[in-house]
């Protein structure tokens, strides 16, 4: 594995955030095993084959039915969210698994697989990084909202999504973040961090870990070969907001309580 000691760059953020990543915003591209250090301490790690035979995922990932959103760019994207969401407190809802969970218990199963492969990486990476990451999870998450054996609370799949330039919210500060790609039939896809002056390839099986809270990032064009082409990427990520999430019983007692405390508020109204 190479080892890449880089100064970040310094960037006008403003002039990347929200816009299309493109290939020539970066002069170099990573294609091997790669850690990336800034004074000497891992930022980015790029692993090619992580993912071993990718043919079980890349057919449970086609399985799955996407969720269509346009975004405040005006850029559609396609991608389904699993593992677990916190309270919601426009809606009402409690700390619970997300529908997908539910939905599709073999593919789940699989990206709980993924997970804990993705953690056995990062603990040989930024051994460090990871036990810290681990205990914040094992101290302030219950068992029951965490993905599989991982320090993962939550993650999302999306679909064939050049995202625009963004950094990621909501996660535990100063923690990595890890993000499996598998694509058949297609060019380009890049991931783009700028202020490192580097795309990563996202080659099919491989495993990049990063702190996506940190590290402004894009993902350049995807170039389809056929019709039949996909670029899948799974992030798995640890939410800051799951600390406060009480047991499934609790959550459920919460909310009823919630509703009643409404409905009386509204009689006295009336």
């Amino acid at each position: 594995m190479q080892c890449l000691d880089k100064k970040p760059k310094k960037i006008n953020v403003k002039e990347f955030r929200h816009r299309r990543a493109d290939d020539a915003d970066c002069s170099s591209i990573i294609t091997e095993d790669t850690v990336v250090l800034k004074d000497g301490v891992p930022v980015i790690v790029y692993i090619k084959n992580a993912a071993g035979n990718t043919s079980a995922a890349f057919k449970a990932l086609q399985s799955i039915k996407y969720q269509r959103d346009r975004r405040t760019s005006g850029l559609v994207t396609e991608s389904r969210i699993f593992g677990y969401s916190p309270r919601n407190g426009p809606r009402n809802a409690p700390c619970r698994a997300t529908v997908m969970n539910r939905e599709y218990p073999e593919q789940y199963h699989l990206l709980e697989n993924l997970a804990e492969g993705a953690s056995e990486q990062y603990h040989k990476v930024n051994e460090l990084l990871a036990k810290h990451h681990k205990s914040l999870t094992d101290e302030r998450v219950l068992p029951n909202y965490k993905i599989g054996e991982s320090m993962f609370t939550s993650g999302i799949i999306n679909h064939n999504n050049p995202l625009n330039y963004h950094f990621d919210s909501g996660n535990y500060k100063g923690v990595w973040s890890a993000m499996f790609g598998f694509k058949r039939q297609v060019k380009g896809g890049h991931l783009a961090c700028p202020e490192y002056d580097m795309k990563l390839e996202i080659a099919d099986g491989s495993l990049t870990l990063f702190d996506g809270q940190s590290i402004l990032h894009g993902v350049t064009p995807i170039r389809k070969m056929s019709k039949a082409a996909k670029r899948y990427t799974v992030v798995f990520y640890s939410l800051r907001q799951m600390w406060s999430c009480e047991e499934p019983y609790d959550e459920l007692e919460r909310m009823r309580k919630y509703r009643m405390e409404i409905e009386k508020k509204r009689r006295f109204k009336q």
